[in-house]
């Protein structure tokens, strides 16, 4: 296990987020917690005398001026059953950073170290509570917004991940163990009886990470959001839309054509998703010049967006603007949306009825809002499909950069299987393979990547 410098320090760090708040907390890991801690602690107990995760209310003093700073709770977790498996203290106050400062000052001058970031969590690493793969989904718990991502992320942090890398790992050990048996007690290498085997179980195990790295995109929209352009002719109601779908007026609505010039982009919470949506300028022929780029812009936007909504006006026919954006639009993943509902139906559907590509028309009125949760439920719909609901493994780049390693180590494998080569040549693929797997979870890894992973850690965790 590698080691870091500094780590038989014991650390400290306030653990909440700046700002005034009901209650903080200032959270000190170390070999030396509790005799750091004690003098602060306003009660004839010993800290290290007390059982292991018990709470505890106690005045807490400034150990040089006895001085009262605040009244909290501590709460005492012994090693190696704490977090971060060390002797750990919380001390629960009140959320004024003030006193928060002042604690954390207190506790410098009786021998911590303020803690860098994500410290905590890399220690949690180093003692071997968590793997690396859970390391990092601490911090996407910490940093998601939406409900898909964030349950994404306790799967991630319960080991969904690591288990099956660890269950691959373990099968290529496996085969790593006959091949260097067969180094070793045959001349031949692998025996033609294995040899089947082998690369029946090698081609397998190459199958399930390329399963793996096909879930990568779909992964990373989890993460990182979707993308929706809000498309269709001037005054169909794009701004309109998109005011409703983000409950609140920002784009600007006028009843005069070419009002939005430009690409207006806000994120928002849909059903349990990250989106951000883009409302575009209307489509349609201009000689204006400054229109004419925000025209531009648009079809830039639909090229580039997950999911078009194309907004159509139910209460006019079907105008040139409209056929031209239907042409245009038919190779894109699109929803239909007939806007003003409110008013007189007069459109033809037919044009949109013909084409059977579009099997979800969703009617709304964005003036009195009826349709729109339906709308939203749809869009879900049409950016997660059902294999992307059942959560996807891998969604980090360094997970899928460490998989493609892992498949590269097995293609040579299996050609150096399948063409009778030499077990040493296979044995060193299979273990290339092997050490990719590691560093996903964080078993063959470097300082330099521990580096870079904790330090987009907030201080504190």
């Amino acid at each position: 296990m590698l080691e870091m410098n500094g780590e038989n320090d014991t650390i400290c760090a306030i653990a909440t987020p700046a700002g005034k708040s009901a209650i903080g907390i200032v959270r000190i890991s170390g070999t030396k917690a509790f005799s750091i801690v004690q003098p602060l602690f306003k009660r004839k107990k010993q800290l290290s005398d007390l059982k292991t995760h018990t709470i505890h209310y106690s005045e807490i003093q400034d150990p040089q001026t006895e001085e009262v700073i605040d009244e909290g709770v501590f709460l005492v977790m012994k090693g190696p059953g704490s977090y971060t498996g060390e002797d750990t203290v919380e001390i629960q106050s009140h959320g004024n950073p003030l006193g928060l400062r002042r604690i954390l000052s207190c506790l410098v001058k009786e021998g911590a170290r303020i803690a860098g970031p994500g410290e905590f969590t890399r220690r949690a690493f180093l003692s071997g509570k968590i793997d690396l793969a859970q390391a990092e989904a601490v911090m996407e718990v910490i940093s998601s917004e939406g409900e898909t991502h964030y349950q994404w992320a306790l799967s991630q942090l319960k080991g969904a991940l690591s288990g099956k890398v660890d269950g691959l790992r373990k099968k290529l050990l496996s085969f790593l163990a006959e091949i260097e048996a067969s180094i070793d007690f045959s001349e031949d290498g692998i025996l033609p009886g294995s040899h089947k085997a082998l690369l029946l179980g090698l081609t397998a195990i190459d199958e399930e990470v390329r399963t793996l790295l096909s879930e990568f995109e779909a992964g990373q929209k989890i993460r990182e959001g979707f993308t929706v352009a809000i498309v269709g002719r001037p005054n169909v109601g794009k701004s309109s839309l998109m005011n409703a779908l983000l409950r609140e007026d920002r784009a600007i609505v006028t009843p005069f054509p070419g009002t939005t010039r430009d690409l207006l982009k806000e994120w928002v919470d849909l059903e349990g998703i990250t989106v951000r949506l883009i409302d575009t300028a209307g489509s349609r022929e201009t000689d204006h010049p400054i229109e004419l780029e925000g025209v531009l812009r648009g079809e830039a936007a639909e090229k580039e967006a997950d999911l078009t909504v194309w907004v159509i006006d139910s209460s006019e026919p079907f105008k040139k603007e409209d056929d031209r954006l239907n042409e245009r639009l038919k190779e894109r993943k699109r929803l239909v949306v007939l806007n003003k509902i409110d008013l007189q139906r007069v459109l033809d559907t037919k044009n949109i009825q013909e084409d059977a590509r579009l099997d979800q028309v969703v009617e709304v009125s964005t003036l009195t809002g009826e349709g729109i949760a339906d709308l939203r439920r749809a869009m879900k719909s049409f950016l997660i499909p059902q294999a992307m609901r059942e959560r996807p493994l891998v969604a980090l780049v360094r997970h899928r950069n460490a998989l493609e390693r892992v498949q590269e180590g097995l293609g040579r494998a299996i050609i150096s299987v399948q063409r009778y080569n030499s077990s040493e040549f296979i044995a060193i693929d299979v273990r290339d393979a092997i050490d990719a797997l590691g560093e996903v979870v964080g078993e063959t890894t470097t300082e330099e990547i521990l580096d870079e992973i904790f330090n987009q850690f907030c201080i504190g965790k």
